[in-house]
């Protein structure tokens, strides 16, 4: 089963009572799904290495009307159009250069049931020697989230015994802005760490309500909380997240 059709089925899954009534009109995620491998299959571009580039950040123009009907959803269905991203990626044999974004906005121009793609190529966020370095990026940040400021003070290379090292400029502080956060070495995470003790998707940070939890995604080495194995645990201000030797602190004003 291919990429497209796994989507297909997880959709099949969500469209039920009001998601089923969203998509009335003409427009199905299906269809965006398939213009999103479209977009990466013309824009792929061979780099340095024999790697092959595609876009990692999507932006999906939909109606007005369209876009009213979907608002409660399009967070859930960003996130499944990113994975199939990611999948078809893997199967293509496709790189990105930053985190797979999709997005959703309102153009009045636009038909009901009519829907118009772009697509960028945005670096990430990187970790690498106790250095963050943010991207150079118009990509909007949505602060609202969760109340507090939720963001993770980094420490590579060594692991500090209390809050005292808290990165005191911006620059070695990330912040939670979206509802799934990514960590790993891979190129496609949304914060990437450059540690050979870190697996390529190694574990998630997700906002769920008004709690922020960590996830391990089954990595090699395993994700340790306040120095304990763990498999998911909720974050409190303080909280020291260790990952290979890379330690983020959880910090929430």
């Amino acid at each position: 089963m291919g990429a497209l059709q796994r989507f297909e089925r997880k959709i099949e899954g969500m469209v039920e009572g009001g998601f089923a009534r969203a998509f009335k009109s003409e427009l199905q995620p299906v269809e965006i799904g398939s213009a999103i491998r479209r977009e990466m299959d013309e824009r792929a571009a061979i780099v340095a290495q024999g790697r092959t580039l595609v876009p990692n950040d999507f932006v999906v123009e939909l109606s007005e009307t369209d876009s009213s009907r979907l608002s409660v959803y399009v967070d859930s269905l960003g996130q499944e159009l990113a994975n199939l991203a990611r999948e078809y990626a893997t199967e293509q044999g496709y790189s990105f250069v930053g985190p797979v974004r999709v997005r959703f906005q309102s153009a009045p121009d636009l038909a009901t049931g009519r829907f118009r793609l772009r697509s960028g190529v945005i670096r990430g966020t990187t970790v690498e020697g106790r250095e963050i370095r943010q991207p150079v990026t118009d990509h909007p940040r949505d602060q609202s989230i969760l109340q507090g400021r939720p963001r993770l003070l980094v420490s590579a290379g060594e692991h500090p015994s209390g809050g005292s090292d808290e990165g005191q400029g911006m620059q070695r502080s990330y912040e939670i802005t979206t509802p799934v956060t990514m960590l790993g070495r891979g190129t496609d995470c949304d914060l990437r760490l450059v540690d050979a003790g870190v697996s390529r998707h190694h574990a998630e940070i997700r906002v769920e309500g008004n709690e922020v939890v960590v996830v391990d995604l089954e990595s090699t080495n395993g994700t340790f909380v306040n120095g304990q194995p763990i498999k998911r645990a909720m974050l409190v201000n303080g909280t020291r997240v260790s990952l290979g030797r890379t330690t983020l602190i959880f910090q929430r004003d």
